[in-house]
């Protein structure tokens, strides 16, 4: 259990990263100028508080040397609810429901097939926490500081982790795993990205590649469809599951 929740941690945060900015508003509350009229740091930033402004679907991959996760999911960013079922490279499946996620893999100990964890018990910082925290997701884009259209919607630019770590909430651990980020990174200040934008002014695409000092290149990429389509997520059968032990609390 202690090998496989670091790396589910991972996953989940690569499946959200990227999602909003600092102000942590709804980009439908608003009116923004359209993406015509920004520039494009702007643009691509405005896209993804648009993307996120409902509800989505998200495929995401994350790639180190010959290891790779795979993540497909659906979320409600406001109904906070979130389900994902990937590869890593075990099968893996984790449901939200608020503040409580339900994990199921091979590797988890336990009688039950499936894991139930409240989100409350776990510490501020807690990098799982992290993970199932839509809101406080901001991965690069609140920290990007050069952007420039390539056409087709297509924007190509780099990031800045300490910007962006800067522009991160505090609440869920979000800022601290970006400061760990740009500690094993290269050049934490030129972080390279691709982004997809739609006619309708959001996100469909995004990858960026973090050199690392030791672990080598780690490349991300998202996709992000499906916009405003409904989203059900259900608890599995009380029969299926079982509460996390104590000692998840403790350690992560």
């Amino acid at each position: 259990m202690r090998r496989l929740i670091p790396v589910l941690s991972i996953a989940l945060a690569a499946l959200v990263a990227g999602c909003g900015t600092n102000s942590g508003d709804n980009a439908a509350s608003a009116p923004n100028p359209s993406p015509s009229k920004l520039d494009p740091v702007a643009t691509v930033q405005q896209a993804m508080d648009r993307a996120l402004s409902g509800t989505l679907a998200m495929d995401a991959s994350v790639k180190a040397g010959p290891n790779a996760i795979t993540m497909t999911g659906k979320m409600d960013p406001v109904a906070k609810t979130l389900l994902v079922t990937g590869k890593m490279p075990e099968p893996i499946e984790a449901r939200l429901i608020a503040d409580v996620a339900y994990i199921k893999a091979d590797s988890l100990d336990g009688d039950k097939p499936w894991m139930k964890l409240d989100l409350t018990k776990l510490k501020p910082g807690s990098s799982l926490r992290q993970s199932f925290d839509l809101k406080s997701q901001t991965g690069i884009v609140g920290g990007i500081v050069s952007a420039q259209e390539v056409g087709g919607g297509r924007y190509t630019g780099t990031a800045d982790l300490g910007k962006a770590a800067a522009a991160a909430s505090r609440d869920g651990g979000m800022r601290e795993g970006i400061e760990s980020s740009a500690k094993l990174a290269k050049d934490p200040k030129a972080i390279p990205f691709e982004a997809t934008v739609d006619a309708d002014g959001r996100l469909t695409a995004l990858s960026y590649t973090i050199a690392t000092k030791t672990l080598g290149d780690l490349v991300t990429e998202l996709g992000m469809s499906g916009f405003g389509e409904p989203v059900t997520v259900t608890a599995p059968p009380a029969k299926d599951t079982e509460a996390a032990a104590e000692e998840m609390y403790k350690y992560f």
